[in-house]
């Protein structure tokens, strides 16, 4: 039986529960076909029903490797085993000496490669893993009038959820020599703009170590705040940290755990280190944090990689293994070992596939 047989709302209906990889394919069967999986409603459709059914998920992890270049790969899911590597040299023009990668948002990643020829920090890219379809973002056009070679950036990435738009903020840090400068991205315009920034910009904006978009905001660690970008409203606000104890020995960072913004606070002590997480909580328009749990002393837990929807936590090691650590049982499952020279460049997050095609300028409703 042919397709054109069928109702064309079965068709659909099966098409949406196939694999990304095999639509990828589908589209060179027949006309009707290739514009239906091209379709912003079937995109949409297609990956809620792969999130509700926890179908085409996959992990993105990066790593340095011990020649110094930067790895990415992506695993299974269930078995944390590699099932591709990725060739991240055509995404940009010169040879990157380190990769920043943030997201997902709805299976799009953010890739910002920095090079020892940096210039204005421009190689961004819009990155899907699962139709390995990628984007250069285009050259900021507009130049801040001081030009110094002291210059940092740092990132925000995800949806306003109003306008059905990706959009990246960029924060320009000229060392304190001029007022930080914000600038927006948006996936719809293909274009850059300066926005107002926050009035108070003594506290200084710490990169993201895990994922920190939720739900319309992009989180960042700043002093003793937590700073969150309205991606609607493009407005800043400020939120107080919870009550921890200054010390010396810890190290705190943002993320985003079972759908909930968190704190993560990590402590050291001779050969051993553990771990306090915070949640945060919002009645009306009052924020309050919350100690969640605890994860025990380990004197192996170097670096925490993902906190896991199974309840597991995924921790890569100094020596390079790549372990699951079960907060329930205590118990540490080895995955694979890796040639590392720098533990502190490894990152990996969960993803759901989808079809989302960047150079269309579409997203996920």
């Amino acid at each position: 039986m042919l397709s054109c047989d069928l109702p064309e709302d079965l068709v659909v209906e099966i098409l949406s529960s196939l694999p990304v990889k095999s639509l990828m394919r589908f589209k060179c069967i027949c006309k009707s076909w290739h514009a239906l999986i091209r379709n912003h409603s079937f995109i949409t459709q297609h990956h809620k029903w792969a999130t509700s059914n926890n179908q085409g998920c996959g992990v993105v992890f990066k790593y340095l490797s011990r020649q110094r270049h930067t790895c990415v790969s992506l695993l299974s899911d269930d078995t944390l085993e590699v099932s591709s590597n990725i060739d991240i040299s055509p995404f940009f023009p010169k040879e990157i000496d380190m990769l920043v990668i943030d997201g997902p948002c709805n299976g799009i990643f953010f890739l910002y490669g920095i090079s020892s020829e940096r210039y204005y920090g421009e190689e961004i890219v819009l990155w899907n893993p699962a139709t390995r379809e990628s984007k250069v973002l285009p050259i900021i056009k507009q130049r801040p009038q001081y030009s110094s070679p002291y210059v940092t950036f740092n990132f925000g990435f995800g949806i306003d959820p109003k306008k059905n738009d990706l959009k990246v903020v960029r924060i320009v840090d000229f060392w304190q020599r001029k007022p930080l400068q914000f600038e927006v991205y948006n996936l719809s315009t293909d274009s850059w703009r300066v926005i107002d920034g926050p009035v108070n910009q003594l506290y200084g904006f710490d990169f993201a170590k895990f994922p920190s978009y939720l739900n319309g905001f992009y989180h960042w660690k700043a002093s003793r705040f937590m700073i969150s970008f309205d991606m609607s409203n493009e407005v800043f606000q400020e939120t107080p940290l919870p009550p921890i104890i200054e010390d010396p020995f810890s190290t705190n960072a943002i993320a985003i755990i079972n759908d909930s913004v968190s704190l993560i606070v990590q402590y050291f002590d001779v050969d051993i280190s553990w771990y306090d997480v915070w949640v945060m909580s919002e009645t009306g328009v009052e924020r309050t944090w919350t100690k969640k749990f605890k994860i025990s002393p380990h004197p192996d837990f170097d670096r925490m990689l993902e906190f896991r929807e199974d309840g597991l936590v995924l921790f890569q090691y100094s020596d390079g293994w790549l372990v699951v650590y079960d907060r329930k049982t205590q118990e540490v499952r080895n995955i694979a070992k890796y040639e590392i020279s720098d533990l502190s460049h490894s990152f990996a997050v969960s993803y759901t596939e989808t079809l989302v095609f960047l150079n269309e300028g579409n997203v996920i409703e």
